[in-house]
Formats: structure tokens, C-alpha cells, sequence
């Protein structure tokens, strides 16, 4: 199974986002991957790392099952009901929607943000860290 953790960093005062990714393939590989963004809210940052997690999550062959993990409550809820109702948000809820629905097996799982393991990704990436 691959494990995927996913993040959003915002900072409100300058509208800079950075989105971070964290996979443990089934063999054990380890990759990180971020992305700054900018002009993104929260919720729309958010669903922005889903989406780039799940584009990564796809091109990974010979892949089955996947564990996808956020902090974020509001994206979780929102993939497991399938709606969102911040309507500003839909394109992405829907790209992120697609996504997940095209992987063979996936779950996905709340967790505290203590535990995100691509939080420092996307702190990074919003400070420009390489």
C-alpha cells in the first residue's frame, strides 16, 4: 500500500501558498514533492495539495492501493460525502474528485496535523525552501 500524506501552507498577509506531498511507496521509496502557489485560500490550497498528491499517486506503476492522509477536516469530509459547498472551490473539489475516483483502491484518513508528515513540505515551499 502507498501511504500519502498531503498539505496546505498559507500565508493570509501576502496571498503565497506552498502545497507539500509525502509518499512511502509499497517498497518503502520514500518522495517528497512541493509547489508555491499563489492567491489560493486555505480550503482552496488545501484541495490544491490533494490534487497534486493524487496527480503523483498516478503516475506511480505498479500501484494498487493507496492511503491518502490530511489535517485538513473540511477536504475530508468533503471527498468522503462527495459535495462542497463552497461553491468557489468547486473546480478544484472537482479535479481532486476525479482523481481519487480513478485510483483502483484508495482511503482516506484524518489526521492531527502533528502527524502530517507533508506539513514541513508545504511550510517549505511557502518560505521558498528547496
Amino acid at each position: 500500500m502507498v501511504h500519502i500524506y498531503f498539505d496546505a501552507a498559507t500565508n493570509q498577509t501576502t496571498g503565497e501558498n506552498g502545497i507539500g506531498v509525502w509518499i512511502k511507496s509499497s517498497d518503502g521509496t520514500v518522495s517528497t514533492f512541493k509547489r508555491r502557489m499563489q492567491g489560493l485560500t486555505s480550503v482552496h490550497a488545501e484541495l490544491a495539495a490533494c490534487a497534486y498528491a493524487l496527480e503523483q499517486a498516478h503516475v506511480l506503476e505498479g500501484e494498487t492501493s493507496f492511503m491518502l492522509y490530511s489535517d485538513a477536516e473540511v477536504i475530508v469530509r468533503a471527498l468522503e460525502q462527495r459535495f462542497m459547498k463552497d461553491a468557489s472551490a468547486k473546480p478544484l473539489f472537482l479535479k481532486a474528485l476525479i482523481a481519487y475516483d480513478e485510483l483502483p483502491t484508495v482511503f482516506l484518513k484524518w489526521v492531527p496535523r502533528a502527524e502530517n508528515r507533508a506539513d514541513v513540505i508545504a511550510r517549505d515551499a511557502l518560505n521558498g525552501m528547496n
